[in-house]
């Protein structure tokens, strides 16, 4: 039977770790929320009570994990895997971190001779769940075959970019387009309601021009103040867009847009909406223009205060 490590098994790990199931996979995982790991369990996961217990039982990790620094430590921290994977082992990051950590972990794989992938994904806890993901991979090219089979488990659109960081500056360059898009989002029906329009209706139209993908993903939440459906928290998308504004400033580009939407993200979560979708940035639009953004009659209103 095939083997793979899974290490985070939240909101988008939990569907990694099922299709891995499905696709025949003998899977162990580690995670620091026990519950989480009993549910997977039930499913027919193996528990492992450490990172360093996943890479003494498989060749092949996967970590799904939230932070730069948490990322680091799984790998080359005290008891890191690195330190207890077998030569030719296979490491695929699915977190979304910075280019730099990206980059210094591929060299410290490099040293141990293990193959060291950062692959961050798009398309949220459904896409993980329904085995869809699109996939940004960084790393060495001619390895990069050997990862074709595991990653389709979970990806349907898998793209190699170059070499290790890459991936990771893909998906902050795709993110910052996506929380761009939201506020802009926020804005538009802002001043549409104002102008008296229907948003649903305006939120059709949108969909039926030239609007992005963005509106069929959170524009539900927009329209009817449902922040607490969470599609991607907001505190996940100001990590982001601030690694993005990071990744930026080491490049020498004014981010003229990206920091104004790093701001209001800031503003958002300094408000408590950390852990509500990311689409309630919206609210601090309204809020700004002196509004009250909510719902009246299945479509979105703006009071003045």
């Amino acid at each position: 039977m095939k083997t793979v490590g899974i290490i985070g098994c939240g909101a988008m790990g939990k569907g990694i770790v099922k299709n891995f199931l499905k696709n025949g996979y003998k899977v162990y995982v580690y995670d620091l929320n026990e519950q989480a790991l009993k549910r997977i369990a039930e499913k027919g996961a193996i528990i492992a009570h450490s990172p360093k217990e996943v890479a003494m039982n498989v060749n092949i990790v996967i970590t799904s994990l939230p932070t730069p620094s948490i990322v680091k430590e799984t790998f080359i921290g005290k008891n890191g895997i690195f330190t207890y994977l077998e030569k030719e082992s296979i490491v695929i990051d699915m977190s979304t971190v910075d280019s730099e950590t990206a980059e210094g972990l591929g060299q410290k794989a490099e040293e141990k001779n293990i193959l060291f992938f950062d692959c961050p994904v798009s398309g949220g806890p459904s896409g993980a769940n329904d085995g869809t993901l699109t996939i940004m991979v960084g790393g060495k090219r001619d390895s990069f075959p050997k990862l074709d089979p595991i990653l389709k488990v979970v990806g349907e659109h898998i793209f190699y970019l170059g070499k290790n960081g890459a991936g990771q500056a893909a998906k902050l360059c795709h993110n910052m387009i996506v929380a761009s898009t939201i506020v802009s989002l926020g804005e538009a029906f802002t001043v549409a309601s104002r102008a008296g329009l229907e948003l649903e209706q305006l939120a059709e139209v949108m969909r039926k021009g030239s609007a992005t993908r963005i509106l069929d993903v959170f524009g539900e939440n927009i329209l009817k103040g449902e922040y607490e459906n969470v599609l991607f928290s907001l505190e996940h998308m100001l990590k982001d867009v601030s690694l993005y504004g990071e990744t930026a400033k080491t490049m020498k580009v004014p981010s003229f847009i990206g920091s104004v939407v790093q701001g209001l993200f800031e503003i958002a979560k300094e408000k408590g909406k950390g852990k509500l979708d990311t689409s309630a940035v919206c609210e601090v639009i309204g809020e700004l223009a002196g509004a009250e953004i909510g719902t009246s009659n299945s479509t979105l209103s703006v009071t003045e205060k």
